[in-house]
């Protein structure tokens, strides 16, 4: 074996890298799903309110890309890794909202007043994102951050149960079902991630846990896809000429019909 295979930061190095190359496919792939789940499989009035969800999505593609920047040695990537981040639950919290809204579920607020409340409290914190990168330190960077990512936890946790028990048994509850668990490994990530930022202790375990979190999050991520696919092959199974039967065709002989009751001309009489 050669020095460079044994050693370790060489071997964290390549781990690294298969943790975020599997998230940006991962998240490639969703997304193409996605935009067929919501366009071609669900029904009319559950079609809208998927574009946050995808926006979400497409910051974990972010996470992924700034993450290998990061490890090639672009210092200044780490930082939008870490805020891709807090923005992957910002809109993962806004459109799983939107789908509990869109299958009748009850909301914390009512909407006239998330018509301004949500759009406020996203460019708010996207504007307090950059002033903090911009003109204050990395420890008021890494602080904002994990504030966003309570908030949106707590809240997209709240609207994803509500989802699966709304429509427990539809396609919607089945994406949102595998999707979550994403999100989960995503604060995993976060935290541990955030917690390097700080300087808190046990630097070497955030790194482990992040290093983690980063490879099940892109496997939750691909699961999120494959239902998806599964759902997509459901309906076009519907549709699907080659396994259409007939009454009696190649299936279970038909049921004896129930004799007739006897007519009264038919009915003995006594005599």
């Amino acid at each position: 074996m050669t020095p460079a295979q044994t050693d370790p930061a060489a071997t964290l190095t390549v781990a690294r890298y298969l943790g975020y190359l599997t998230v940006v496919a991962a998240a490639g792939c969703l997304l193409w799903y996605l935009r067929q789940y919501a366009r071609r499989i669900l029904a009319g009035p559950y079609r809208e309110r998927w574009r946050y969800l995808a926006v979400g999505i497409g910051a974990a593609a972010v996470y992924g890309l700034a993450g290998i920047a990061e490890t090639a040695g672009v210092a200044p990537a780490g930082s939008f890794r870490r805020g891709a981040t807090l923005f992957v639950f910002l809109f993962a919290a806004i459109g799983v909202r939107a789908i509990h809204r869109s299958v009748g579920g009850p909301s914390l607020l009512s909407d006239d007043t998330l018509q301004w409340v949500g759009p406020t409290v996203v460019a708010g914190f996207v504007a307090a994102w950059w002033l903090a990168y911009l003109f204050a330190s990395a420890t008021a960077v890494a602080g904002l951050e994990v504030v966003g990512l309570l908030l949106a936890t707590a809240y997209t946790l709240y609207h994803a149960v509500g989802t699966v028990r709304t429509e427990e048994g539809t396609s919607i509850a089945a994406f949102t079902r595998q999707f979550t668990p994403a999100l989960l490994a995503f604060a995993v990530v976060a935290v541990a991630d955030h917690a390097v930022a700080l300087s808190l202790p046990g630097a070497p375990l955030g790194d482990g846990l992040a290093l983690v979190g980063t490879v099940l999050a892109g496997a939750f991520l691909f699961t999120t896809a494959v239902a998806i696919r599964q759902q997509g092959g459901e309906v076009q199974r519907l549709y699907d000429p080659t396994t259409w039967r007939r009454a009696g065709e190649d299936g279970p002989a038909p049921r004896d019909s129930p004799a007739e009751a006897p007519t009264a001309e038919e009915q003995p009489t006594d005599d």
